[in-house]
Order: C-alpha cells, then structure tokens, then sequence
C-alpha cells in the first residue's frame, strides 16, 4: 500500500486533482477519526473535517518522494499536529482573546473582579492592564484584527470569514491562526496570562 500511494502522491504533487481525492478518500476514517476527537474545538464537525483535510493537502505537496518515510504515519503525525496545536491554543487563549477584544472586560478575564471599583489600588491595577491589553492589539495589524474580531466575537465560523474576506477556506484558516499565536507570543511578553488573575 505504500508504494501505491507513493505514486498517488507523485500524481499529487504534480497537480492531478483526482490523485488528491483518491488520497483523502482513502483516509477518509483517520480524518473522520480526529475530526470527531477535536471537533470541540470547531464551530461543527465539517469544519473540523475540512481542518484535516487542509493538513493531509498540505502534507502531500510537501511529502518528501525521496525519502523513506511511510505514508500512512506522515499523514497521521500531520493531522494529529494540527490538531493539538489548534485545541492547546483554543482551550488556553480562546475566551482570554475574545474578552481583550473588549478591554473593559480584561479585569474580569483575568481574576480580578469584585471589590470597591472606586479604591484606587484596584483602579490602578486595572489602568495598567487595560493599556497592556492597548498594546498588545497594537502591535496586531488591522487585517489581524479584524481576523480574530470576526473569529471570536462575531462568533464567525472559517467558511464565514473566508466568504466575507473573498479568500479560500485554506488561506483564512492560516491567516487566523498565524494572528492567534502572534496575539499569545505578545500576551506573553507582555505577561498577560490566566497566572495573573490566578496569583491575584
């Protein structure tokens, strides 16, 4: 079987359409499998189907032809990495992001919520993560921005997003993501994360 899909991926590579639905359609349980596993992380079970679908397409064009690689195992360690790089982002920074997209909301987020709004500690508290969370979006792009706006609080799903926007499903799903982790990488260096709200 390895061989025999070697050949298909050859035909792949080479931009043969029907070599690529053969392909999907003979994994088509280990997409199926992974899409029902992390479908949580999705707004429905098509998209996370059309999720491993991305990662096997991408996988193909990239499969090594020279190598000794077995197929089977590339496609699953593609899916599989997909997979849990969208659900550890999702679960950690999904309703952090969706809230700094409202900075008012920031305190609430993180833990610090309750007590005199008026005491001028917790005032000065809040000002400074509020213009932490200022900075942050910041150093985002409008695009970026408007990416994660329609993602996670218009409730948008892919498909959505890439209708408004007139870009594939491939491209917005990328797009997206690429915004997400930049947002996390700049929470981080700005220390904003679930800790604070825990240590507070």
């Amino acid at each position: 079987m390895n061989q025999t899909m070697r050949r298909w991926i050859d035909r792949a590579q080479k931009g043969e359409e029907e070599a690529i639905l053969m392909i999907l359609q003979q994994f088509r349980s280990l997409i199926y499998k992974y899409a029902c596993r992390y479908q949580y992380c999705y707004d429905s079970l098509d998209e996370a189907i059309s999720v491993a679908q991305l990662a096997m397409l991408e996988c193909i064009h990239a499969f090594d032809m020279s190598g000794s690689e077995e197929v089977h195992k590339a496609f699953r360690r593609a899916v599989d990495r997909i997979f849990k790089r969208d659900s550890r982002r999702i679960r950690t920074y999904a309703e952090i992001i969706e809230h700094m997209l409202h900075v008012d909301e920031v305190i609430e987020v993180l833990g610090i919520s309750g007590g005199d709004e008026q005491d001028p500690q917790r005032r000065a508290v809040v000002a400074e993560l509020q213009e932490k969370v200022r900075q942050c979006l910041a150093h985002l792009t409008e695009k970026e921005r408007q990416f994660l706006h329609l993602r996670y609080h218009a409730d948008l799903t892919y498909a959505d997003i890439a209708r408004c926007c007139g870009l594939s499903l491939s491209q917005t799903h990328k797009l997206t993501q690429a915004a997400m982790a930049k947002f996390c990488d700049i929470m981080h260096r700005y220390d904003i994360h679930p800790l604070n709200g825990e240590e507070a």
